[in-house]
């Protein structure tokens, strides 16, 4: 009887071990790395503050994205703008440059309790875009229309060159 009982006590972990322990594996590699600092902005868009390098920027060696304002040319690389404003009690604005015409995804994750537990909070954007600008909102609420709790959460714009990732805290 006491051997019956073990068995049922280590079969679900062995069960969760085997079959449930390994989605964190299929997550962007950037994802898995801690959530820190942001890149502080107005919001119009503009940095007010320290800018964390490890955030935003573009493929392709720009270390930040562009922000001149002007004429725009048609954009030479994949860059996904600084979300803005950041930190946000609300709305979050997310710009990215496209180059060309090419499958592109926008996703915010979250982590409860480090890289290991990080989860899909929200798909912004899964399908193929034109070369161009583009900006997506996020309104701070997750796929079920629930608004997540106050913390840091990571951007990632993933595209045919490779991904670029940014935090934004949400109060």
């Amino acid at each position: 009887m006491h051997r019956s009982k073990i068995i049922l006590m280590i079969a679900p972990l062995v069960l969760i071990t085997f079959v449930g322990a390994a989605p964190w594996r299929n997550l962007p590699a950037c994802v898995l790395a801690r959530f820190g600092d942001i890149t502080p902005t107005d919001p119009q868009g503009a940095i007010v503050g320290t800018a964390d390098p490890s955030d935003w920027g573009c493929l392709g060696g720009q270390s930040n994205a562009p922000t001149d304002v002007g004429p725009v040319p048609p954009p030479t690389q994949f860059c996904f703008q600084p979300a803005y404003p950041n930190p946000s009690s609300g709305e979050v604005r997310l710009g990215f440059t496209m180059p060309r015409a090419a499958q592109a995804s926008v996703i915010v994750y979250g982590q409860k309790h480090g890289p290991h537990s990080a989860f899909v909070v929200r798909t912004l954007a899964d399908q193929t875009f034109a070369a161009g600008q583009f900006s997506l909102l996020w309104d701070g609420n997750d796929d079920a229309g629930v608004r997540p709790p106050p913390g840091l959460y990571r951007a990632v714009l993933t595209t045919p060159d490779g991904m670029i990732c940014g935090d934004i805290e949400i109060r």
